[in-house]
C-alpha cells in the first residue's frame, strides 16, 4: 500500500516538471484554471440534470412503489382481518350447528326412548293380561281335571273295593272305569 502511495506521489512530482508537462497537457500548470473551470461547469450541469430530471423521476418511481406497497399491505391486513372474522364466524356457526344437532339428537333419543318405554309398557301389560288369562284357563282346566280325576278315582276305588269284597263275576259289558263327563 505504501509503495503505491509513493509511486503516485512520485508521478505527480515528475508530472509537474516541464519535461513531462509538454507530453501530458493535463498536467501542465498553465491549464489548471481552465480545467477547474470546466470541471465546475460540468459538475454544475451534471448536478442540475441529476437533481432536476433524474432524481425526481427516481423519487416518483420510489414514491409510487412505496404507495403501492403500503396500499397492498393495508389491503392484505384488511383481507387478513376479514378472513379471521369470517373464520371465527364460520367456527362459531359450526359450533352452534353441532350443538343444535346434538340437542336435536338428544331430543329425538329421548322421544324414541319414551315411545319405546310406552310400547314396552303396553306390550308388558298385554302380555301380563294374556298370561293371567292363560293362567286362569290353565287353572280352570286343572280344577276340571282334578275334579274329574277325583270323581274317577273315587269311582274306581268304589268299584275295586266292591269287586274285591264281593264274590260276583266280572261282567265284560260294563266298563271297568267310569270317567267323569264334562
Amino acid at each position: 500500500m505504501k509503495r503505491i502511495a509513493y509511486g503516485v506521489v512520485g508521478l505527480i512530482a515528475m508530472a509537474s516538471q516541464s519535461a513531462y508537462a509538454s507530453s501530458l497537457p493535463q498536467m501542465d500548470s498553465t491549464w489548471f484554471a481552465n480545467q477547474l473551470f470546466w470541471l465546475a461547469v460540468s459538475f454544475a450541469v451534471l448536478y442540475a440534470c441529476v437533481s432536476l430530471v433524474i432524481a425526481p423521476a427516481i423519487k416518483g418511481v420510489l414514491d409510487t412503489r412505496e404507495t403501492a406497497i403500503s396500499t397492498a399491505i393495508r389491503e392484505a391486513e384488511l383481507a387478513k382481518h376479514t378472513a379471521e372474522s369470517t373464520r371465527s364466524d364460520a367456527t362459531s356457526s359450526s359450533q352452534n350447528a353441532r350443538m343444535k344437532a346434538a340437542e336435536m339428537m338428544a331430543k329425538a333419543q329421548t322421544e324414541n326412548n319414551a315411545e319405546a318405554a310406552q310400547a314396552i309398557a303396553k306390550l308388558d301389560h298385554e302380555l301380563n293380561r294374556r298370561a293371567s288369562q292363560a293362567a286362569a284357563v290353565i287353572e280352570d282346566a286343572v280344577k276340571k281335571a282334578n275334579t274329574g280325576m277325583d270323581d274317577a278315582v273315587k269311582s274306581l276305588a268304589r268299584e275295586m273295593t266292591a269287586k274285591l269284597l264281593s264274590p260276583v263275576s266280572i261282567d265284560a259289558s260294563e266298563p271297568k272305569l267310569k270317567l267323569a263327563k264334562r
